[in-house]
């Protein structure tokens, strides 16, 4: 191995990866070097490289500030600690006896030493379950409407909840809600988000919300600085108007769980946690030494995406976090999590393992950077324990190797979306093949909704903007392929609505011990929220709800809907 492949492997990058074919691709050294130095390891020069290998190396020799156990393993401690520590404390102050052969009860603790104290976490062994067998909506939140209002926000969706809730429904999941560039209201995109610690100000209750127009979609450009100036009027002046945003807008989230509770919900909202924030964001003007700098997070090459994915996006750096204590993790799991609700850990193969690219360079120049899995797993069951919150990890695509085994130990659930529930030869899977570790879902913001679909609407969209896809004749052996494990032996219909009953049927009845379905698959919409790897072409994040709730949940169709789910999962 050359002294560039080894210094590669200390840090954490893989000079191979398989693509989604099987396939076995090698990153070149230059592009192993852009990444290194990118990383604080220079590796232009071998005399450079051999400098970053003794960094790495010193590095690794340096005193963790924070480990992670699980619950009643045995503790051995990293030589780096090559002292004895004095004694173990727990939150309370109090000594433990005993700990070395493990300690029973989940926590953060202090090990004492004679230079110094580190933090140990421990970890329970899984997360919360889910209670029951259940069924639950997935709501964007602009799209929730009123009379007089520009977009949905936490009041809108409160009295959202509170109504499913009393309909039946047990969960509802919301794409992420972290705050977004004040300087740019105008700009919403969930998944590019300014701060992962801080709630999205605009989504606040304002006494007097503006209406800047109506309509179908969401006029952005102008929705969002009016509410914006709206919550300025409402800002008491013996506080920054930043802090009033945030405990108005995290009033506004609790509210939300409340409502939940209310309603008798056994998990609420079920949050979602982006995979990465703007390179030019809050959370990194704040600490940019805990992100990655000069490097971009996205995706290599795949037959979806045959130049890779670079999302423009950063995160923290594995360095990052050691360096710190995993604080800077910890703190975004808290701001997050939802007491007694659940959180869906968007891209959680990046718990493992992301793909990097240098910042300027193609998506197809980056590699994989290893993560700290084990010691990322256990934060999150310990501080999922700490809020009783169940936790869904999206795990669509390729898997790393071990990454499903993993995540099942912690009791962190996965995700099984029918249009990609299929064996090997392409045909769909019967429902009793969902796993009872995985959560169902008819679709997900990313994908056409089952009108959409069965309509072909995805396909216009494709054409209108030269995307390739499916052609018709594709889809139409698509469509029998699933009405053939829908339909129970019924004539294939060219309605989408009754395709939609039995497909509520068909996930209703499989072990998943819980169903999502979008609030456009519930009403039948056949446009969806959002259309991957678009921008201005596609109105994304901007459609409304045809009516406020109470007048969908009134609708025939919905309610014979929400009854025949109730049928099979109510409470």
């Amino acid at each position: 191995m050359s002294a560039l492949h080894a210094l590669a492997d200390g840090a954490g990058l893989a000079r191979q990866w398989t693509d989604a074919d099987g396939v076995e691709h090698v990153v070149n050294d230059e592009n192993l070097a852009a990444i290194l130095v990118a990383l604080g390891f220079p590796a232009d020069t071998d005399g450079a490289i051999d400098a970053s290998r003794t960094a790495l190396h010193q590095r690794k020799r340096a005193p963790p500030s924070l480990l992670t156990v699980d619950c009643d393993s045995p503790i051995t401690l990293p030589s780096a600690l090559d002292e004895q520590p004095i004694r173990l404390i727990d939150d309370q102050g109090t000594a433990v006896k005993g700990w070395r052969t493990g300690i029973g009860r989940p926590g953060y603790y202090r090990l004492v030493l004679a230079n110094g104290d580190v933090t140990l976490a421990v970890a329970p062994k899984r997360c919360p379950a889910i209670p029951r067998r259940c069924w639950g909506v997935a709501i964007q939140i602009p799209s929730l409407t009123k009379p007089g209002t520009d977009f949905g926000d936490f009041p809108l969706l409160a009295d959202a909840v509170l109504r499913l809730g009393r309909s039946g429904a047990d969960a509802v999941a919301l794409s992420p809600v972290h705050a977004q560039s004040l300087p740019r209201p105008g700009c919403f995109a969930p998944y590019s988000p300014s701060s992962r610690l801080r709630l999205n100000g605009l989504f606040g209750e304002a006494p007097r919300p503006p209406a800047t127009g109506q309509g179908g979609l969401i006029d952005w450009a102008a929705a969002g600085p009016a509410k914006l100036a709206a919550l300025r009027d409402a800002a008491p002046d013996d506080r920054p108007f930043a802090t009033f945003l945030q405990a108005n807008a995290r009033r506004g989230l609790d509210a939300v769980q409340q409502a939940a509770a209310e309603a008798g919900m056994a998990i609420g909202i079920i949050t979602d946690l982006a995979v990465g924030v703007e390179p030019a964001g809050e959370d990194v003007a704040e600490e940019p030494g805990a992100f990655l700098q000069g490097l971009h997070i996205g995706a290599p090459p795949d037959p979806l995406g045959p130049l890779g994915q670079n999302w423009g996006l950063t995160t923290y750096s594995p360095q990052g976090l050691a360096d710190r204590g995993f604080a800077p993790f910890i703190a975004m799991l808290r701001a997050n999590i939802p007491r007694s609700g659940g959180i869906r850990i968007d891209h959680a193969f990046g718990l493992q393992r992301l793909w990097v690219v240098p910042e300027g360079r193609p998506a197809s120049e980056g590699a994989y950077l290893a993560y700290p899995f084990a010691d990322l797993l256990r934060l999150i069951k310990l501080e999922a324990w700490h809020a009783r919150a169940v936790v869904i990890a999206e795990d669509l695509g390729t898997r790393p190797p071990g990454f499903s085994d993993a995540i099942g130990h912690a009791g962190i659930y996965g995700m099984a979306v029918l249009p990609f529930s299929r064996d090997q030869d392409g045909a769909f899977l019967r429902a009793e093949a969902y796993p009872a570790t995985s959560i169902a879902m008819s679709a997900t913001h990313d994908t056409p909704t089952i009108a959409g679909w069965w309509t072909g609407r995805d396909l216009e969209w494709n054409r209108r903007l030269g995307r390739g896809g499916d052609t018709q004749a594709d889809r139409a052996a698509a469509r029998a392929a699933l009405w053939a494990a829908i339909g129970e032996d019924e004539h294939q219909p060219a309605d989408p609505a009754p395709v939609i009953d039995r497909a509520f049927d068909f996930l209703a009845s499989s072990p998943a011990p819980l169903l999502v379905v979008p609030m456009e698959d519930l009403i039948g919409e056949v446009e969806q929220p959002n259309l991957p790897g678009t921008t201005d072409e596609h109105p994304n994040w901007s459609r409304r709800l045809p009516a406020p709730m109470d007048a969908l949940l009134e609708r025939p169709d919905v309610a014979t809907r929400i009854a025949r789910l109730n049928a099979v999962r109510g409470r």
